[in-house]
């Protein structure tokens, strides 16, 4: 483990920052909704999208193996994957928050919840895309 970590600089640790930060809000992602699905009809929010979990489970995933392996081209791949579902959460956001400005319940949706998955994923998104223009490790291949 110690060789995993040694000469790295500091676009590795942003970007395994990023990969958990990214993977643990795509896990949090699919309990909340989970836990918050209609009890009746089985229906979760309109929200969520399987998608958006694939991409964020995914480019952690990709994140974490591109660094494992050291490939330089990774980071590009994972904040692209990190980027569309914040940008398809960001969307389907939209809908609740604009029955909270029109105070019409219309489309329906938790707001509260879709704010704070945005705010995650941009977060997990902003600091990725900033680590793949750093320097990650002494030596590459």
């Amino acid at each position: 483990m110690k060789s995993f970590v040694e000469n790295r600089k500091p676009g590795f640790w942003f970007t395994v920052g990023a990969a958990c930060v990214a993977l643990v809000g795509a896990i949090a992602y699919l309990i909340a909704y989970a836990l918050t699905a209609d009890p009746v009809t089985g229906e979760w929010d309109r929200v969520f999208r399987w998608i958006v979990f694939a991409l964020m489970a995914g480019g952690a995933l990709v994140a974490a193996a591109g660094e494992w392996l050291r490939l330089r081209i990774v980071p590009i791949l994972a904040a692209v994957a990190y980027g569309l579902a914040l940008a398809m959460h960001a969307v389907e956001t939209a809908y609740p928050l604009a029955d909270v400005l029109t105070k019409v319940p219309f489309f329906g949706g938790n707001p509260t919840l879709a704010i704070v998955f945005t705010v995650l994923f941009a977060i997990a998104a902003v600091v990725h895309v900033a680590a793949a223009f750093m320097e990650h490790n002494t030596e590459t291949i």
